[in-house]
């Protein structure tokens, strides 16, 4: 596909996108406007940092809530209530909670372009060693910028239930059902979490528990997108299947296609680095292939290569990147297309009651094919 196809399909996406966002961007903003109101700043820092963090609310793709809302008008043929639009924000909040962990977790300073959440609670510290740069539990402001983020993360956990509570004009068996299926994202993504920190001392990693940790990991919360959308909808168990296959085919793709972004080893303007994956040694399907696939010594210069931290070198990335290139990017290609067949089969088990909401869906599976950002 050529570089101006691919182009064309990210911005036909970001248009179709957009009245999502912005739909999930005012429920979010009024969601939090309320929990501010409620907790004024006081004396301490400790009250500043929800506040210093809220930047990162408001950003982000939005890919989870598009499924959700798109999912019950293809399901209904109607259009979400005001109600179903502020439940389906649970979708946002609680995937912002993760990224505060998983920031936490891998001591990222950046997010979507923006300070880390940890990082910015960390320049609050005002004790000893408060001039040093920060790094996760290295020292008491470290350790204060780090609790912090912690704190900021389960306040906003709790704010993804509060969307479905406050969502009054839902009936409570249909919140009740939301609540129930957050709690169950809870245990089976904390589960992915965990499996991916196993991960991350491990040269060899067989690629089925891979896909076992990013269905988990990654792909949960989308099967909570569309979870989300069934029962919101009161979908029989056939649409309910559907929907979720649909989901958890697009989420393994779009996984692995920001994974090749992350790496670089594609055209990539991610907000973040696209050296990244590379310099902290990522467990990405990239990887495992490559120490699957690779001849001993090239294999061995890759582990070498990979994962050096702030020692990596311009020789490094360059060396692992055509590693990449050269043995593992045609069967990425590959797997991204195979899932996103498999997500494109489930839609066409759907009904076709919103034509405009089926759109938008085949838009997100074009765009993992080619996506740049």
């Amino acid at each position: 596909m050529s570089a101006l196809t691919s182009s064309s399909a990210e911005d036909r996406l970001e248009f179709l996108l957009k009245p999502y966002r912005d739909r999930s961007n005012a429920h979010i903003q009024a969601i939090w406007e309320e929990f501010g109101a409620e907790h004024p700043v006081g004396a301490f820092p400790s009250s500043r940092t929800m506040r210093d963090n809220s930047r990162l609310f408001t950003a982000g793709k939005r890919y989870r809530y598009a499924l959700a809302l798109a999912g019950y008008q293809l399901l209904t043929g109607e259009p979400p209530s005001r109600g179903l639009e502020r439940a389906a924000t649970w979708l946002e909040w609680y995937h912002l909670y993760t990224l505060f962990l998983d920031d936490i977790m891998d001591e990222d300073v950046r997010r979507r372009t923006l300070a880390s959440a940890w990082a910015t609670d960390a320049k609050l510290f005002r004790g000893p060693g408060a001039d040093r740069p920060a790094m996760v539990f290295r020292t008491q402001r470290h350790r204060y910028g780090v609790s912090q983020a912690i704190l900021d993360a389960l306040r906003i956990r709790s704010l993804a239930e509060r969307a479905i509570e406050g969502a009054t004009e839902l009936d409570a068996s249909v919140r009740l059902e939301l609540l129930c299926e957050l709690t169950q994202v809870d245990f089976v993504l904390s589960d992915g979490q965990g499996l991916d920190i196993d991960f991350e001392r491990a040269d060899r990693i067989p690629e089925a528990d891979y896909v076992r940790m990013s269905g988990a990991k990654t792909a949960r919360l989308y099967i909570g997108a569309a979870a989300t959308a069934a029962i919101a909808a009161h979908a029989s168990s056939e649409e309910r299947a559907a929907l979720e296959a649909l989901a958890r085919n697009f989420a393994i793709a779009f996984q692995d296609r920001d994974d090749l972004l992350g790496a670089g080893v594609v055209e990539s303007r991610i907000g973040g680095s696209a050296e990244g994956d590379i310099r902290q040694g990522k467990r990405t399907r990239l990887f495992v292939l490559a120490v699957q696939r690779l001849a001993p010594k090239d294999r061995a210069s890759f582990l070498r290569a990979y994962g050096r931290g702030p020692r990596t070198t311009k020789n490094d990335i360059r060396s692992v990147r055509n590693l990449f290139r050269e043995n593992v990017l045609p069967t990425m290609e590959a797997r991204i297309a195979d899932h996103l067949v498999e997500a494109r089969r489930a839609l066409d088990r759907l009904p076709k009651k919103d034509p405009e909401a089926r759109t938008l869906l085949e838009a997100l599976l074009d765009a993992q094919r080619t996506r740049v950002r």
